[in-house]
């Protein structure tokens, strides 16, 4: 999940690809990061990382600098969709423009085979990917990206075309956290909810997350009182009892923590970098 985190994507190449039988190629471009989907046909693809046999439904991603081999298989060609683009972490503090850093991989499956209404779904996604990035206006390009960035959210830990029940499970937690940060929500009380052990939600969010139910909360309600910081003049008092903290003591003690700096010092300091 937090690879997603300030993610942005820029397609360099979106394209259908119709090939003849016999054709074989290799991945030429590996400085990128890329989609193959496979919409028809029969194949053998080769990658550092195994041998595959393919056929209609089937989706590659390839990290940068990954090699892959590729050939038509049988007496018709493949009809191929190619998705080249870049990635990037948009990191730095709340108050200045971002600064990109380059992403190299995303925790996507290499190799997965899709089939019914999954299968309709991704292709109809990539298709639209393509019309829209074919045009060639900013306008256009930019709704490209969206969608592209739309779809890797949907692949992103996704090891199989259907969830993990735990993952399914992790995901409605997340979203309770989401909603209700503001409430008193402990570990206990979100357990009970999901009819799951408070050790095995923290096994949970620790798996997908990296972080306990606890830290996750706590980053939360840390970035939208950034951002009421920013963007508000709302009091300390207000602030404190819109992220969830118990009173503004307890929130300008654990964002002084946090951040190095009280509530009321951010704020000022992030005015005057505006000035």
């Amino acid at each position: 999940m937090n690879d997603l985190h300030e993610l942005a994507v820029r397609i360099g190449w979106a394209a259908d690809k119709h090939t003849l039988p016999g054709w074989t190629d290799i991945r030429r471009t590996t400085a990128v990061h890329s989609f193959y989907w496979v919409r028809s046909g029969k194949g053998k693809f080769q990658s550092d990382e195994g041998t595959y046999e393919v056929e209609g439904g089937h989706l590659f991603y390839l990290k940068t600098g990954l090699n892959m081999r590729m050939a038509a298989v049988g007496d018709q060609g493949l009809e191929i969709v190619m998705i080249l683009f870049d990635a990037v972490r948009l990191s730095g503090k709340s108050e200045i423009w971002p600064t990109p850093s380059s992403v190299s991989t995303l925790e996507i499956a290499h190799s997965t085979a899709f089939s019914g209404e999954a299968a309709i779904e991704l292709d109809a996604a990539l298709n639209r990917l393509v019309e829209l990035w074919s045009i060639g206006l900013p306008a256009r390009e930019l709704e490209a990206n969206a969608v592209l960035l739309t779809l890797i959210a949907r692949l992103h830990g996704d090891l199989s075309q259907e969830k993990e029940k735990a993952r399914v499970l992790f995901e409605r937690g997340l979203q309770v956290i989401g909603l209700r940060y503001a409430e008193t929500l402990t570990a206990e009380r979100l357990a009970e909810e999901l009819h799951v052990s408070v050790s095995y939600l923290r096994k949970l969010f620790l798996r997908y997350a990296g972080e306990t139910p606890k830290q996750v909360l706590s980053n939360l309600r840390l970035r939208q009182a950034e951002r009421y910081l920013l963007y508000t003049d709302l009091t300390l008092h207000a602030i404190a009892g819109a992220c969830g903290y118990g009173d503004e003591f307890h929130f300008s003690r654990t964002f002084k923590k946090s951040k190095g700096v009280s509530p009321s010092v951010f704020r000022k300091e992030s005015q005057g970098g505006h000035a």
